[in-house]
């Protein structure tokens, strides 16, 4: 065989081999590219979602207030595993405070540890809404076939800068609660409870027990020592006709007339001698709660709570309609379920909300906390199962405002709690020291 025939089968056979090399790879690509077809000839899957046998893990953080409360949501997140096998839920029962909330929330930012749903105050919707630290909503509501069913108020109280990051789920009306026994023993018509400031002032008065060394043994009306005043101070100073906080400008607005004069107003009562100290934050602690007081600003929890621990007298409580001023206006807070932005599990967190959101859910926490329902489909039945007091609380619900979402509202908050509790220790007048709160904010807002 000469050379050039040599040379040719040596590149013959080499010629060959990369024919069956490309023949291979051709065969590979027509397998994986069967494989991609297969997948997309299925249009209704969704890989994100979690599906019934994949197991997925989020968790969800709430503030806790007593034991009725807390026993309550956990309760709930084992009855969601239930019905939701493939989802577990780890829970955290967070401080009432919401000081020490913050705390919590700001190292679980830092270190990537964020809830993926949290039941948040009104207060963060603006504080944390407004930095992205919730993830958006609106898809997820666009696409939830109940979404008619709920009432707007809980939409918009999550709403900031015309987007939603939380629904709300917990009105929280401080409702003027008295107890009937205590007016009749005052000598006061029981079914007839202050409507106005001047009546709450002269009723607190009538009401108050002291003893012998003129000490307030049983106080006529709860007045906080220590109070968060947006909570407290606030419906005064809108009742007033003060903005407290101009939400459309952005800027506070609590030093004016208005609110100086309902800060005066509260001090002046305080000083009638007719309330025993209290921290507001410490709900244990409040006097009402223990059988100490006749009148006082309680949530739907702590009725719920008073009822049944303490029913020999929680047969007696009445409740007040929403004081009126200048205008009617009473505090009505909120608690929202959000997302966490950063969670990696947005999914699973919805089909949560929407548990925790459900006739079934909603019911039961009336039932258990006195929390209104925010169904329109419930309504009805809400009002019928207890209307002396159902009534009322729709009333508080209807004319209650919560804390302004803006970014600040926490120091906001600082501020004014300060001034409330320098102007009832005398240290400053009502005047000065809303004046000082406000410039003081201001600067800290530079």
């Amino acid at each position: 065989m000469d050379l050039s025939c040599r040379v040719h089968l040596r590149f013959g056979g080499y010629a060959m081999k990369r024919l069956w090399i490309q023949l291979a790879l051709l065969s590979m690509i027509a397998g994986l590219a069967a494989g991609c077809g297969s997948n997309k000839a299925q249009p209704n899957s969704q890989p994100d979602k979690p599906s019934a046998t994949e197991q997925t893990s989020i968790t969800f953080w709430f503030p806790g207030a007593d034991k009725v409360n807390d026993d309550h949501f956990l309760q709930a997140v084992k009855d969601f595993e239930q019905s939701h096998p493939n989802i577990k839920v780890e829970t955290t029962v967070l401080p009432a405070n919401a000081q020490d909330i913050e705390t919590k929330l700001n190292a679980a930012q830092m270190s990537g540890t964020f809830p993926d749903v949290f039941s948040a105050y009104l207060v963060y919707m603006g504080t944390r809404g407004s930095r992205g630290e919730f993830a958006e909503l609106d898809n997820y509501i666009a696409n939830w076939d109940e979404k008619d069913d709920i009432y707007e108020s809980a939409y918009e109280a999550g709403q900031y800068q015309g987007k939603t990051y939380g629904i709300g789920f917990f009105p929280a009306p401080e409702i003027l609660t008295y107890r009937k026994d205590f007016f009749r023993e005052a000598g006061l018509d029981p079914e007839a409870p202050p409507a106005n400031w001047e009546q709450l002032a002269e009723a607190a008065v009538k009401l108050t027990v002291k003893d012998d060394k003129g000490n307030v043994t049983r106080a006529g009306f709860d007045i906080p020592a220590i109070s968060p005043a947006l909570v407290f101070l606030e419906p005064f100073m809108r009742q007033n006709e003060s903005a407290v906080i101009d939400e459309v400008k952005g800027v506070p607005a609590f030093s004016d007339q208005a609110s100086v004069e309902a800060l005066q107003y509260i001090v002046d009562v305080h000083d009638q001698g007719v309330s025993i100290p209290y921290n507001y934050q410490k709900k244990d602690e409040i006097p009402f709660v223990n059988g100490n007081a006749a009148m006082s600003f309680l949530q739907t929890s702590q009725i719920s709570s008073i009822i049944k621990n303490q029913p020999e007298w929680g047969k007696e409580l009445g409740f007040a309609p929403v004081l009126t001023h200048k205008k009617q206006v009473a505090f009505n807070g909120q608690r929202l379920f959000t997302i966490g932005s950063e969670s990696k599990q947005k999914d699973a967190a919805w089909e949560f909300i929407k548990f925790m959101m459900s006739k079934e859910q909603m019911w039961k926490r009336y039932e258990e906390l006195n929390i209104p329902v925010v169904r329109k489909s419930l309504e009805e039945q809400f009002i019928q199962a207890n209307p002396e007091m159902n009534k009322v609380l729709l009333q508080y619900v209807e004319l209650g405002k919560g804390k302004a979402v803006v970014p600040w509202t926490s120091l906001a908050n600082k501020h004014m709690s300060l001034a409330y509790e320098e102007a009832l220790s005398k240290s400053k007048t009502p005047e000065q020291a809303l004046k000082d709160a406000e410039t003081n904010l201001l600067n800290e807002l530079k």
